[in-house]
């Protein structure tokens, strides 16, 4: 895992993990008892010599460190409410992040979200940390070669289906009107993007145009979108006028398993991205804050493993704010 050199290097204030941080439903990890392959995939993750090296310039830098998960560490590929031990999976998840100095939940009931509020130099940045599996409903998915690239799925779900639960619900809206200046938004899988054929929200349909209102209700401003899952990076825009600012959601996907060479994701749809096209490299991605404050600047880049700089994108803050 090369990457975490790169991470270090670019000596971030906060680091976040977008989920599927370990796979702990596949290959040999199947084979074994729960929560035994929880336990085995992160004592994998903690061992990595590449892997230490960010642990340790965490600690002796005092990088924060927050996560959520997705399917695979979760434990269930697609994996919602259904998933019987996803309460063995959380205890693995908050045993391997909460050294690292993420608050650490309750351990008997189901969820992971969490909520952090840093301080970069009098500028006010909310971290919200969603939990897109312990909640999420049900669905029916059908292959469907023929319309989707590289195979994909459709999605059948019910009108009333969700993917945060209400009281999630009800925790992201009181989140939305605290004080923030920058709000960033992690869901481990894609909020804008509506045309590739995996998981996404747009799967739920209402429960996505449900997010997109709640952000206009609260009057929130600054959001920024943060997401995973998708094995390529890129980054997306959306216009309403309810919200009243450009909508940015940076994908990063993955660290070390994203899939350049194996497919051309370059041909993957999405009339929503805000470059010419996606990235299916190996890295991070990385949000810098620069200027004073009048003309602070959201700089968006997305980093190679290397240290390479694939793609960036560069948006006044003060243009994330209902005019």
């Amino acid at each position: 895992m090369p990457v975490w050199s790169a991470v270090v290097d670019r000596d971030p204030d906060v680091f976040l993990f977008l989920g599927d941080n370990v796979y702990a439903d596949t290959g040999a990890y199947k084979l074994m008892p729960s929560p035994r392959n929880y336990e085995v995939a992160y004592e994998r993750l903690k061992k990595n010599p590449d892997f230490n090296t960010f642990l340790v310039a965490s600690r002796t830098r005092e990088i924060e460190v927050l996560a959520t998960w997705d399917d695979h560490d979760y434990g269930l590929n697609d994996g919602g409410v259904d998933h019987i031990e996803r309460l063995e999976a959380k205890k693995a998840f908050v045993d391997f992040f909460s050294p690292m100095g993420m608050a650490e939940p309750s351990l008997d009931r189901p969820g992971i979200h969490n909520a952090s509020v840093i301080d970069l130099e009098g500028m006010k940045v909310q971290l919200l940390m969603l939990d897109t599996r312990s909640f999420r409903s049900p669905f029916i998915k059908t292959k469907n070669s023929a319309v989707c690239e590289r195979g994909g799925w459709e999605f059948d779900t019910e009108p009333d289906a969700t993917i945060l639960g209400e009281d999630q619900w009800m925790w992201l809206a009181e989140q939305l009107q605290q004080r923030a200046d920058l709000r960033l938004i992690v869901s481990s899988i894609q909020v804008l993007p509506t045309e590739q054929c995996f998981e996404k929200w747009a799967n739920f349909p209402a429960e996505r145009e449900r997010f997109f209102r709640l952000i206009a209700a609260s009057q929130a401003r600054g959001v920024v979108l943060l997401s995973g899952d998708r094995h390529s990076s890129e980054i997306s825009v959306i216009n309403r006028a309810d919200i009243g600012y450009p909508l940015y959601e940076i994908t990063s996907s993955g660290l070390n398993n994203a899939l350049q060479g194996r497919f051309n994701v370059a041909e993957e749809r999405n009339s929503l991205r805000a470059l010419k096209n996606n990235v299916s490299d190996n890295g991070f991605g990385e949000i810098e804050v620069v200027g004073s404050d009048a003309e602070q600047l959201l700089v968006f880049r997305l980093i190679s493993e290397a240290g390479v700089e694939l793609q960036t994108l560069k948006v006044p803050l003060r243009q994330l704010s209902a005019q």
